[in-house]
């Protein structure tokens, strides 16, 4: 089994306020990519790719798809609430009852080949390429399991009867819906049948709102715990971290405290983010286009960003002073001058100028030199990763 804690499972899209995808989120990509050793990408639709083909260009999309760093989570599948749809003839059921069902793709080649026809149709590709593209598309995608939903529903119906769990959930929906509030929430959940649950509540006498609006804000507490549990199941399955949205996050942390630090990847993001911007380092630019997938390919698997990430660890209670010298220090600065290409004439010039006279024992004379600018100035792995190759990712080639 892969090791979690390298592995991410996150959306990346960027959702207009109509719900469609507007943009991809560049610089959320470089961060996952350089701190975890696969990406799983949660995609609406293979959606992402035109947006990302936009930003990177044919070959630099081609060479992200090609290094097999990134896995695609492309399904429909997700429980539905249904009690009021009218679906299939069923009766319409009251406000407060909720019917669960689960929805997915009947033809699930039909369904990839619809998604893929937004790469297959971008603008600036010719035929080959976009055949590339898909197929290449195509071989990162990696299916749930058939039995998805009998892994799923039993977990859910079982955490939609945990009253911390449901409680807290609606009660999140209740501040996205009606901001800040503070009143004792009364609830009681009955099993109708199998799939079928009453919620009974006062939410709409006390925050003086409509039936219809509290029986969607109950609606969407539930859907909350339902996301949840496939969620969690997903991890399992993929192996990987959830990069949980900043909304869901009180509610993971409600059902599992003490994983939370572990099972999510936002506090690694955050520290990462955190020296970046002390740092003052460049970001993604889309009127430049300045990303360079060769070298961001690189930079990953450099022994620098393997330090980087070891110490990123452990630099969580750090003060921003001590964060900006390790990163940006005169000390440090000169350490990467000496141990760069600068760094490499100066011994060059100091070797070749104890070398113009034969005096004896110049060779150890230039070996303790040697040492002696090593121990001065040390070259610091991270501070070259956040100084040298972090920026250069945002380089054009």
């Amino acid at each position: 089994m892969a090791n979690i804690e390298k592995r991410l499972m996150g959306a990346s899209a960027i959702t207009a306020t109509d719900g469609t995808i507007a943009d991809v989120d560049i610089d959320g990509l470089v961060r996952r990519l350089l701190l975890f050793d696969k990406y799983v990408l949660v995609s609406v639709k293979l959606l992402e790719f035109p947006h990302l083909l936009k930003h990177l260009g044919y070959a630099g999309l081609r060479d992200l798809l090609s290094a097999n760093l990134i896995e695609v989570r492309c399904e429909c599948a997700q429980i539905a609430q249904v009690a009021q749809s009218g679906l299939a003839g069923n009766k319409i059921l009251p406000p407060y009852t909720y019917k669960f069902n689960w929805i997915d793709a009947q033809d699930k080649q039909w369904y990839l080949e619809e998604n893929l026809r937004g790469i297959r149709e971008a603008p600036g590709l010719d035929g080959k390429q976009a055949e590339v593209l898909a197929e290449k598309i195509t071989g990162t995608i990696r299916p749930l399991p058939p039995d998805i939903r009998l892994q799923v529903c039993p977990t859910f119906f079982s955490e939609i009867q945990n009253g911390p769990i449901l409680n807290a959930s609606i009660r999140m929906a209740i501040e996205r819906e009606l901001g800040s509030v503070d009143f004792p929430l009364k609830l009681s959940l009955h099993q109708i049948d199998e799939d079928t649950f009453r919620v009974q509540n006062d939410i709409a006498a006390i925050a003086g709102i409509t039936t219809g609006r509290a029986h969607r804000i109950v609606e969407a507490g539930i859907m909350g715990v339902a996301g949840l549990s496939q969620t969690i199941k997903e991890m399992e399955l993929y192996s990987a971290l959830s990069g949980f949205r900043d909304e869901d996050l009180p509610l993971f942390r409600k059902k599992l405290a003490f994983l939370y630090d572990v099972a999510s990847s936002q506090k690694k993001e955050h520290e990462f983010q955190r020296v970046i911007t002390l740092a003052d380092l460049p970001g993604y630019s889309s009127e430049s286009g300045n990303m360079n997938i060769e070298k961001l390919l690189k930079v990953r698997d450099s022994s620098e960003a393997r330090e980087f990430r070891d110490w990123l660890a452990s630099c969580g209670d750090a003060e921003e002073k001590e964060i900006r010298e390790r990163v940006a220090g005169l000390r440090t600065r000169a350490g990467l001058k000496v141990g760069g290409t600068t760094g490499k004439s100066i011994r060059f010039l100091a070797t070749s100028l104890t070398g113009l006279a034969p005096v004896p024992g110049i060779g150890l004379v230039a070996g303790v030199l040697d040492q002696a600018l090593d121990k001065i100035l040390p070259r610091s792995g991270v501070a070259a990763f956040v100084n040298e190759l972090y920026p250069s990712i945002f380089k054009r080639r």
